[in-house]
């Protein structure tokens, strides 16, 4: 094969290397562009069946799945019980969690809450999960709070993890004062 054979040759592999990496990176943003919103992507439904348990549900769509690890839970004015566990996911190999367990298509579980769930009439949960598309794409962590009375059902949509949860409440209601903190009292304002 003489220089100039080599160079076509050369040129032709280059140039179709080019195209099919063009041809890839065209395919991977075309589905990154097609990403549903986290509130359909992993659509959450809370429930209080009792007044010392809360099942949440999350129906995963299809491409979609969430960690297993990422998940957060915390209630107000009551505790979640020691020693709940989540279900078993699929094991994964994450390339940034390394073995991680996953869900897919949905998960379901019931939160069991401490005894003076049983006086209240309403409760606050906030919840706080992270997921991914199988597109490569993973979403940062992400916060719902939903209220709740017995018998109730609630699809709460994303939220900021510090925006009020209700008027009067703020959303750091929800967490216990750090040590030696105390929470600030209300204030009237001036007219």
């Amino acid at each position: 094969m003489d220089r100039r054979q080599r160079f076509y040759l050369w040129l032709s592999l280059t140039f179709g290397a080019v195209l099919a990496a063009a041809s890839l990176g065209t395919r991977a943003q075309v589905a990154a562009d097609e990403l549903l919103p986290l509130s359909e992507a992993f659509r959450l439904e809370v429930s209080r069946p009792q007044a010392e348990q809360l099942r949440v549900r999350w129906i995963i769509a299809e491409g979609y799945y969430l960690y297993r690890h990422r998940f957060r839970f915390e209630a107000a004015p009551v505790k979640i019980r020691d020693g709940f566990t989540l279900p078993p996911g699929i094991v994964k190999q994450d390339p940034f969690f390394g073995e991680t367990q996953i869900y897919r298509h949905s998960v379901e579980f019931q939160l069991p809450l401490d005894g003076s769930a049983a006086s209240l009439d309403r409760i606050s949960l906030r919840v706080v999960s992270q997921g991914c598309a199988d597109v490569g794409i993973c979403f940062p962590p992400e916060a719902r709070i939903v209220e709740l009375a017995v018998g109730e059902t609630a699809v709460p949509e994303a939220a900021d993890p510090f925006a009020p949860v209700a008027a009067e409440k703020p959303a750091d209601s929800l967490l216990p004062p750090a040590p030696n903190q105390t929470r600030p009292s209300p204030t009237a304002s001036s007219p």
